[in-house]
C-alpha cells in the first residue's frame, strides 16, 4: 500500500510538473513596437576623406519612425523610414582653394534586425536595459544641392538630379526602459550608399581608367539615433517560445 500511494504521488507530481512547463512553453514572448526618433547624419567620403574631424559642424538633423515585431526578447525584425541630410566642406578639412561642398537630401526605407545581448522588452521586466546589434539594407533616394560657385575641373562630372542607390547600416545601441510600455533607443550606425557621386558630382569615368591615383569610392554616413518607442495594442501570428 506504501508503495502504491509513492508511486502515485510521483505521478502526480511528475503531471504537474509537465502541466507547469506546457504553460509556460504557450507563453508568447513576442510583441509589437513603433517608435520615431531624432537623428545627426555625418558624411564620410572623398570630399572629407572619410574623415570625422569636423564632426560638429558637418552634422545635420533628421527624423524618422519604426515599426518592430520581436519574435522574442532577443531577436526583432522591422522597418522604418527617415528623412535627413549629409553636408560637408572643404574649408572645414583644409582644402580652401578647391571649395568643394556636400549638401544633400536623403530620403531612406530600411528593413532590418536587432540582436539583443540580454533578454529585453515587455515580457522581461526585471531587465531595465540591454546593448543591441543593428543589421539592416534599404533604399535611398538622395537630391544633392550644388555649389555653384565652385569651380569643378574637367575631369569632374556633375550629378544634379535626383538619384537612387541601396543601403545597408551596420551598429550598436541600447534600449533602456523608461516605463512598463515605453523605453529609449540609442544607437551610432554606419551606413553604407552603393553610389559614389552622392555628393552631385564625381571623377569621370575615363579620367579614372587612366590614372593610377584617382578612384571614385562608394560614400557613406555615420548616424546618432534617439528615439523613444511603445509597445502598441496591434497584433500579429503568436510566437511561442519554450
Amino acid at each position: 500500500m506504501k508503495n502504491k500511494n509513492t508511486r502515485n504521488n510521483f505521478l502526480l507530481g511528475m503531471a504537474i510538473f509537465f502541466l507547469s512547463y506546457s504553460a509556460n512553453a504557450q507563453r508568447s514572448t513576442s510583441f509589437l513596437e513603433l517608435g520615431a526618433y531624432g537623428m545627426t547624419q555625418n558624411y564620410l567620403g572623398d570630399v572629407n576623406n572619410n574623415s570625422l574631424g569636423a564632426l560638429t559642424q558637418e552634422a545635420r538633423f533628421g527624423m524618422g519612425t519604426q515599426l518592430k515585431y520581436n519574435f522574442s526578447s532577443i531577436l526583432s525584425v522591422g522597418a522604418d523610414v527617415n528623412y535627413g541630410s549629409i553636408y560637408s566642406h572643404d574649408n572645414l578639412h583644409g582644402n580652401v582653394d578647391r571649395d568643394y561642398q556636400v549638401d544633400t537630401d536623403l530620403l531612406n526605407l530600411n528593413v532590418f534586425t536587432n540582436i539583443h545581448f540580454i533578454p529585453f522588452g515587455k515580457y522581461n521586466l526585471r531587465n531595465t536595459h540591454t546593448p543591441f546589434i543593428h543589421i539592416g539594407v534599404g533604399a535611398l533616394t538622395y537630391q544633392p544641392h550644388l555649389n555653384t560657385n565652385a569651380q569643378y575641373p574637367d575631369e569632374i562630372e556633375l550629378y544634379p538630379g535626383t538619384g537612387q542607390t541601396f543601403t545597408y547600416a551596420l551598429g550598436f545601441g541600447w534600449r533602456i526602459r523608461r516605463s512598463l510600455k515605453t523605453f529609449y533607443n540609442l544607437g551610432i550606425y554606419y551606413n553604407g550608399f552603393g553610389v559614389s557621386n552622392i555628393e552631385g558630382f564625381n571623377y569621370a569615368e575615363d579620367f579614372v581608367s587612366s590614372s593610377t591615383e584617382v578612384l571614385n569610392t562608394l560614400d557613406g554616413s555615420v548616424t546618432f539615433k534617439f528615439g523613444t518607442v511603445s509597445y502598441t495594442h496591434l497584433t500579429l501570428p503568436t510566437i511561442y517560445s519554450v
